[in-house]
């Protein structure tokens, strides 16, 4: 009985149902949505990860002749999924001899075949390597040694068991330098995953000499004479590269099978090349390291999505309990008919639960369609249907019907234990008759309140307290600091909404004073502004929640928005930092940094406004403390125009004073902050510095850096500057370990051009950074920026939530009101003056969510940024700022304004529709 009585009252109050449908559709839907958001994420992150493998599997070979070599190449590429195969061949050889002392140096011999992928990044390839020719590398500093047709004398050591070493001289003729990118050149080195010179020297980004020649025509020999010398193997060691087709093995919907697959497929590879542990499945760790990953992110999307599912829900609870006091004379006239409570609560929960698997079901095909803006509009991804697993689907109906539970059970439950006497009432003044419990709520309000006041001072209670607990090692002391590092970790997080929860429930449901405060501010409308102040006492909890709904989601936009663009504003200053400026090309040689600055200049002055020259040198301090001094010699006047620098950088004097300083003075110096801190040095003190052979006496005339250092350091973390004129004096003396070209370029500039075309110069480069290039580089993570892009799609789901809340219960609490507005305008009031009336007791309690939303969620965002700077404030020359983008801006302008929309417009709706409503009965009679 009570589930067909469910069944046929949703059609009869269709209305109060579509405006619960509405707002668990749309959970549901960003429920789909974070899902899909978080699967196409997960795909681009694998593809992401497999990009930077370039060797699938790499078999490394035992000894054995050159045909043997070749038929078992053959025998892995005839392999079912096998898409290339190829072998390579190295040794480190000696250049030259002590004996003869000819050039003594070290350097790689790379042996490659005519397929080889090395000669896929090869910039001019070759048609061929003929027999003892040699390639190269450019980046290697061999490349600034020889030219073309130089002879390398290399000298290959073949041991012997027991025996003497045989000694083989290879000379080999430079036919040329080979320019590679980043796969080919990692592939040469013996790295066959993401750039592998950048990862063994991540500082210097050094690559090893290396010559690269014809494995059919050079390598090939030696190997046979190895063999022949050694059974058992020598200096060349042959490793089979072995490429797959990653698209028939690989699904990326099915990591599972996908690593099955490249298991299996490496078995019967390892049969064949008998590599046993030498074997390396570079495909196997991507796969498995993706699971944790894949893992990671749908846990940190599902983590950003509980703000906006805490508002569903909270829309939800409110526009059930508004639904609920509209069916107050049904449930009544169930009573009398002799429906139990127990009756009654199971038409409510049948009811609620039909709405959770309709609203559900329409989420999933929302979320589907939706499916280009999840997926960001991925040509391969739009309305990709493996995107939305059966899991997306059970999942997305089990969060509707629980959602539109949470949200109606409250209801449901009050409804079965109402009266039928109360029921039939026009307006129920049971919340005013109970006294209230004002308890949770201030202590709701306290904490919120103290949480701000943290964040207005930018205060990080976790260093404070754990700099106090290392003062005393008390073991009750300890205990009450961790629990209270913990609560305010939490407070962190909840205390804005336990403040709006506290502030509303105190201020709007509790206390008359929001109702004097709006009667003063409305007292300029006369009988009307104060007809408006009463009606909001006559549903103070209604009012409340609306105010805490409205602020949250304001302030939860506001702090999101103001974070995010903080966050590129950091990112965008912290790469500058790195690269110095627009474009910095690095010199081998820094004696020859004017003449490349020259040729340079007149190759790529168009795009250029102005350039500079920095030298980095080391220093040491001379008495009693030993410490190791960063040194960067530049002009005083270019530098300025041209590095990227803060002026919170440089400290105890003005930025252009201390260079200014330097300009006059050749033996000033503007020291490391930490420096001066160890050696207790103020602005106008000296400093002793042996720099190369040179003692130099230098006068302090600033500092530059973060303040504090460690007191038992012995070198500086950052760097010092002095004046060009004295590294010219020392420059005998002193290695240079860095020279940089600067450049500043016209606004406008690409700078990643800039960068190619000086890089095409073949000047004695050892490479060049571009902040457009980087910049790119360091937005490429997938996993980030797929986070930072759910936060900005919560955002607009969390206002859109918020909106369509407030829109309904404008709805239905105009509705419930319909008689009273009927009466009003019997009595006289006119159209405007219901608009008036109804628009004052409505914008005044949306307009103090606003204002309260708005500045709590800048404090909160204030207080996080302060907080992650006083984590950083010892080391980082960067730190966080309070940014206010455009779009951030605009953002939360559209925000509000939906808020203020969503208030208005049905109220000027329906009000039309009461007007209309009365004339039509006025002229019937």
């Amino acid at each position: 009985m009570p589930a067909l009585y469910a069944i046929t009252h949703v059609f009869r109050s269709w209305k109060l149902f579509l405006a619960l449908l509405i707002g668990i559709t749309l959970a549901s839907t960003f429920f789909a949505g974070i899902d899909i958001k978080a699967n196409a994420t997960a795909k681009q992150a694998l593809e992401q990860d497999l990009s930077q493998v370039y060797v699938d599997m790499v078999a490394g070979l035992p000894s054995m002749h050159s045909e043997e070599i070749l038929n078992v190449s053959k025998d892995v590429a005839g392999l079912p999924g096998v898409a290339g195969v190829e072998a390579i061949s190295t040794f480190d050889g000696v250049i030259g001899s002590e004996a003869d002392g000819t050039i003594f140096d070290y350097a790689r011999i790379v042996g490659i075949q005519n397929h080889s992928s090395v000669y896929d990044g090869w910039s001019n390839r070759p048609e061929e390597i003929g027999e003892n020719e040699t390639y190269v590398l450019k980046d290697s500093s061999s490349a600034q040694k020889y030219a073309v047709g130089d002879i390398i004398p290399m000298n290959i050591s073949i041991y012997q068991s027991g025996r003497t070493p045989v000694f083989v001289t290879l000379n080999l003729t430079v036919k040329g330098f080979a320019q590679l990118d980043d796969r080919s050149k990692s592939i040469a080195l013996g790295g066959y995953s993401f750039p592998y010179y950048k990862v063994v020297y991540p500082y210097e980004e050094r690559v090893i000499d290396t010559l690269i020649v014809d494995w059919e025509k050079t390598m090939q020999r030696l190997l046979e004479l190895q063999l022949q010398l050694n059974p058992s193997g020598g200096q060349i060691g042959t490793d089979l590269l072995v490429y797959l087709n990653r698209n028939a093995l690989i699904n990326s919907w099915d990591i599972e099978t996908s690593t099955k697959n490249i298991r299996a497929l490496q078995a019967q590879i390892q049969t064949r090349t008998a590599a046993g542990y030498s074997f390396q499945n570079n495909l196997d760790n991507v796969l498995n390291n993706f699971r944790y990953k894949s893992l990671g992110i749908q846990f940190t999307f599902t983590l950003l999505s509980l703000p906006i599912f805490f508002m569903a829900w909270y829309v939800g609870t409110t526009v059930s309990d508004v639904s609920f006091s509209l069916r107050r004379r049904e449930i009544g006239l169930l009573s009398t008919k002799g429906f139990s409570r127990g009756q009654i609560q199971r038409i409510f929960l049948t009811e609620t639960i039909m709405l959770g698997l309709l609203g559900g079901s329409l989420g999933v095909l929302a979320g589907f369609l939706l499916n280009p803006l999840f997926s960001q509009f991925r040509t391969e991804m739009l309305l990709n249907p493996q995107l939305i697993s059966p899991y997306t689907i059970v999942s997305t109906v089990i969060f509707g019907v629980i959602i539109a539970l949470l949200s109606t059970y409250s209801s449901a439950k009050r409804a079965s234990r109402l009266s039928a006497v109360d029921a039939l009432r026009e307006y129920l003044p049971t919340e005013e008759m109970k006294s209230y419990k004002k308890r949770l709520p201030w202590i709701a309000f306290i904490l919120g309140t103290y949480k701000l006041i943290i964040f207005i001072f930018g205060a990080n209670v976790t260093v404070l307290l754990t700099n106090i607990s290392m003062v005393g090692q008390n073991f009750i002391l300890m205990i009450f600091i961790r629990l209270a590092i913990a609560i305010d970790g939490v407070l962190t997080y909840i205390g804005p909404l336990l403040f709006f929860w506290g502030a509303t429930k105190l201020f709007i449901q509790g206390s008359l004073k929001f109702q004097e405060l709006m009667t003063r501010a409305a007292r300029f409308l006369g009988d009307l502004g104060a007809l408006a102040t009463k009606n909001v006492r006559r549903n103070p909890a209604r009012s409340a929640a609306i105010a805490f709904l409205i602020a949250l989601i304001i302030s939860y936009g506001a702090q999101v928005t103001t974070q995010l663009a903080s966050q590129q504003d950091f990112t965008t200053r912290s790469v500058y930092t790195q690269v110095g400026a627009d474009v910095s090309a690095y010199v081998n040689i820094p004696s020859d940094a004017e003449n490349v600055s020259s040729v340079m200049l007149a190759n790529v002055s168009a795009g250029v406004e102005n350039s500079t020259i920095e030298y980095s040198f080391s220093a040491t301090s001379t008495g009693a403390s030993y410490i190791a001094v960063n040194m960067k010699a530049v002009d005083p006047e270019s530098w300025l125009r041209v590095a990227y620098y803060e002026g919170d950088m440089f400290t105890g004097n003005g930025v252009k004073a201390a260079f200014q300083s330097l300009l006059a003075e050749k033996d000033a110096i503007i020291l490391e902050k930490s420096v001066a801190k160890l050696l207790n040095l103020n602005v106008g003190d000296f400093i002793t510095l042996t720099i190369g052979n040179t003692s130099k006496r230098m006068n302090v005339v600033g500092y530059f850096g973060p303040e504090a250092g460690d007191e038992q350091g012995t070198s500086s973390q950052y760097w010092s500057f002095v004046s060009e004129e004295l590294y010219n004096e020392v420059s005998n003396s002193v290695n240079a370990y860095n020279t940089r070209i600067m450049l500043k370029l016209r606004p406008g500039e690409n700078g990643t051009e800039v960068a190619e075309n000086i890089r095409s110069l073949g000047l004695n480069i050892s490479r060049v950074d571009s902040f457009d290039e980087e910049y790119t580089s360091s937005q490429s993570d997938v996993a980030t920026v797929g986070s930072l892009d759910a936060q900005r799609l919560g955002i607009v789901f969390a206002v859109l939530a918020a909106s369509v809340g407030t829109a309904l219960v404008s709805v239905v609490s105009m509705t419930e009101r319909s008689r009273e507005a009927t009466i009003m305008s019997v009595k006289g009031l006119s159209y405007k003056q219901l608009i008036i009336m109804f628009l004052t007791e409505n914008l005044a309690v949306v307009t103090f969510a606003v204002v309260l939303g708005i500045s709590v969620g800048f404090v909160a965002a204030y207080g996080n940024i302060s907080a992650t700077n006083s984590f950083i404030a010892s080391t980082a020359i960067i730190k966080h700022r309070l940014i206010f983008s455009v779009d951030a801006i605009l953002m939360l302008i559209s925000c509000v304004a939906l808020i203020f929309v969503s208030t208005i417009l049905p109220i000027l709706v329906i009000s039309k529709g009461y007007v209309t409503k009365l004339e039509r009965m006025v002229r019937l009679r």
